[in-house]
């Protein structure tokens, strides 16, 4: 379905992408009872009307399975459950997948299950710690990445981080030992967690004042490897239950990244430095050495650059939204972007992750296989590759977009 949005509320019934789907199912089941070819118009009508009702209950069925499951891992279960209760979630979600193709609904349950699997982390975590536990401040755990927009796949490497209250000096090695063994446990849960951008690692874990003072230190001077860890926190998303520790680490890093025109003009830089993965010559960007030689890398090419667009673009925008989608309408809400350009926008970010998942479909996610990342094209159709290559042809759009925005906004940026 075409990602519309010319239509007003939350009704998906008046949407006119709704309608039009509903329009060319009608044409579709006509066009079958006339041709002859499926028995009589009576047979076309009720096998079209089995059809709808086997994917309605398809769909509660699948969405029940994840939802018991849900609730029998927030219900305290042995934590050793956890790890076979993760294989069995995202079987069934990727089933979903394979027969609804709707990458927001994967992202927003694999969200859901990510939030109850490390909060079941952080309480057995303390658990493991015996007396020591008592020792530790108030903490909250915060998702960065892919995550901290609310687009992780167990394929994924989880990047997380730590803010914690203030401590006293003893308190200290309780923080490491507990981050130690938190990194351990969620691994031990069958994800793969970035070995750099973890808990574990002092420079990802900290009180609210040390956070403002790392953001503060890296304006001065501003070196484009400090400014992209900044800009991290830009992408947060909060994992345990109290989310105003995360908006206040994400108000924080905002406002010195839009502190200054410098600093933003370093991010967009490197923004559009991105490449949407389209040669000089009009073909695709492909690997030239390694195992993945002659494949094309989705996600450098096409993942990276779109995100990395839509994250500078709200920055600079301001909005609050957190995943993408949710940016897109927010700035078509507020009117910082025509409905052209935010259906394409949906629209590229709808395929490409699609199109990703799609490819995870095949791969064990307990190897974490780095192939389902890049893509064939010898294998794909001519339409798939003309598909993709508009796709990617949008996301460069897109980055010229937001160069265009910022550079009209004059010396003293927002």
């Amino acid at each position: 379905m075409n990602f519309l949005l010319s239509a007003k509320g939350r009704d998906i019934t008046t949407w006119r992408a709704a309608q039009d789907f509903a329009s060319r199912y009608r044409q579709s089941v006509l066009d079958r009872a006339v041709s002859g070819d499926y028995g009589s118009a009576e047979t076309v009508y009720a096998e079209s009307l089995v059809a709808l009702k086997a994917s309605t209950e398809a769909d509660l069925t699948l969405m029940n399975q994840l939802n018991n499951l849900l609730e029998k891992g927030a219900s305290n279960p042995p934590f050793f459950c956890i790890k076979e209760m993760s294989g069995e979630y995202y079987d069934v979600l990727y089933r979903h997948l394979d027969t609804f193709n709707s990458a927001y609904t994967f992202y927003k349950k694999s969200m859901d299950f990510l939030k109850m699997l490390c909060c079941a982390a952080m309480a057995h975590t303390t658990d493991q710690l015996g007396l020591f536990a008592r020792y530790l401040p108030k903490m909250d755990l915060i998702a960065l990445g892919t995550a901290g927009r609310c687009e992780y796949s167990p394929f994924d490497k989880l990047q997380l981080l730590l803010v914690h209250g203030e401590t006293t000096p003893a308190q200290i090695q309780t923080i490491n030992l507990f981050c130690h063994t938190l990194h351990s446990e969620i691994e031990a849960c069958g994800l793969s967690l970035d070995p750099i951008i973890s808990p574990r690692n002092p420079e990802w874990r900290g009180s609210i004042a040390i956070w403002e003072q790392r953001c503060k230190n890296c304006l001065s001077p501003a070196s484009t490897d400090d400014l992209i860890n900044v800009a991290r926190l830009t992408d947060l998303y909060p994992l345990t239950p109290s989310g105003d520790v995360a908006q206040a680490l994400k108000t924080l890093a905002t406002g010195c990244l839009r502190a200054t025109r410098p600093t933003q003009t370093i991010l967009i830089a490197k923004m559009e430095s991105l490449s949407n993965g389209i040669g000089m010559m009009g073909g695709f960007k492909l690997e030239r050495s390694g195992a993945e030689r002659g494949l094309f890398n989705l996600r450098q090419h096409g993942l990276l650059p779109l995100s990395s667009a839509l994250s500078a673009l709200a920055l600079i925008k301001g909005s609050t939204a957190i995943s993408s989608s949710d940016r897109i309408l927010n700035l078509l809400e507020r009117r910082e972007l025509d409905v052209d350009l935010a259906e394409k926008m949906l629209e590229t970010w709808h395929y490409l992750h699609e199109l990703h998942l799609g490819n995870e479909r095949g791969g064990l996610i307990a190897e974490q296989k780095e192939q389902s990342l890049f893509l064939n094209t010898e294998e794909m159709t001519t339409e798939q590759r003309q598909s993709l290559k508009t796709a990617l042809i949008s996301v460069n759009a897109i980055q010229r977009h937001v160069g265009i925005t910022l550079s009209g906004m004059g010396e003293h940026g927002p």
